[in-house]
């Protein structure tokens, strides 16, 4: 991700990439503690490894931040 004069800021970058995590984090543990008491489903399976994907993506995205300047 570049940071040009037209793109976000690295801290503003960084402050989005965050709050994504953070909430995707969020609904991980949720569907964690949901699962020990009543399993998880194919689907909720899926979309666990999913929002995991994207997780992965994103703090690596984090660690690119702006590498190139």
């Amino acid at each position: 991700m570049p940071c040009d004069d037209t793109s976000e800021t690295k801290a503003a970058a960084a402050q989005r990439i965050k709050k994504e995590v953070d909430k995707l984090a969020q609904e991980q543990s949720k569907a964690l503690g949901t699962a020990v008491y009543v399993g998880m489903s194919r689907n909720e399976a899926k979309e666990y490894d999913e929002r995991a994907m994207r997780i992965k993506k994103l703090v690596s995205e984090l660690a690119n931040l702006c590498k190139e300047n």
